[in-house]
């Protein structure tokens, strides 16, 4: 006689390590589910959508203190294994909205990712299975945050394109993990823009959000 098994896969949360219930709703769902639910709780999803030189952008989070830590952790300690949490239960969402596109990662400096052994932003967002095409280099060290605003708007001078002809009728998807003042974004799209795509959209984890003055 055989007996009845209910084999389960256990996953572990990979931003706490424990392990992840494999009879939750959600996880018989989603077999590769990448938090636990305490760890997920943390995360405030805003689906923000905006307007960048004319073209559409989404946002999924707001750049608040929990997706500012983890970001560090994943490309300033180099702790890979978060590479997966940022997009975890919206991935099944994101295939559907950009399926058709390439992806256009913003690009960090050949030396970093070097140092760092992958490209964080490309990692964040290999999980929509999209093709990633790395149009976009970076031509200079250069960190945005140590810059005042109004040296910010040069940002177009460190970037260069090569290859347009991989953009042209193509559908875009440019990528990228937090966006400020998207100085980045439109240099991004300027640079672009000149391969002649079908259509360009922006995706980012997080949006920083100005607050207002007291």
């Amino acid at each position: 006689m055989i007996k009845d098994t209910l084999i389960c896969k256990k996953n572990i949360c990979k931003i706490c390590f424990k392990e992840i219930s494999d009879y939750s709703f959600f996880s018989l769902l989603n077999p590769n589910n990448n938090l636990c639910e305490d760890c997920f709780s943390k995360f405030s999803p805003k689906f923000i959508h905006f307007k960048i030189e004319n073209y559409d952008g989404l946002a999924i989070y707001e750049y608040d203190q929990n997706i500012k830590e983890l970001l560090y952790t994943f490309k300033g300690c180099y702790d890979y294994e978060l590479k997966d949490v940022f997009l975890d239960r919206y991935i099944r969402y994101l295939r559907m909205v950009y399926h058709g596109y390439i992806v256009v990662p913003i690009p960090s400096y050949y030396l970093d990712d070097d140092r760092r052994g992958f490209n964080h932003v490309i990692e964040i967002y290999n999980r929509l299975k999209l093709k990633v095409e790395k149009v976009l280099i970076k031509t200079k060290k250069e960190k945005q945050a140590n810059k005042k605003l109004k040296d910010r708007v040069k940002v177009g001078d460190i970037f260069a394109i090569r290859h347009l002809e991989t953009v042209k009728n193509k559908k875009v998807l440019i990528v990228d993990d937090v966006m400020t003042t998207g100085s980045s974004i439109k240099a991004a799209i300027n640079l672009i823009k000149q391969g002649h795509p079908k259509k360009i959209k922006v995706l980012v984890v997080a949006r920083g959000v100005k607050k207002a003055a007291t």
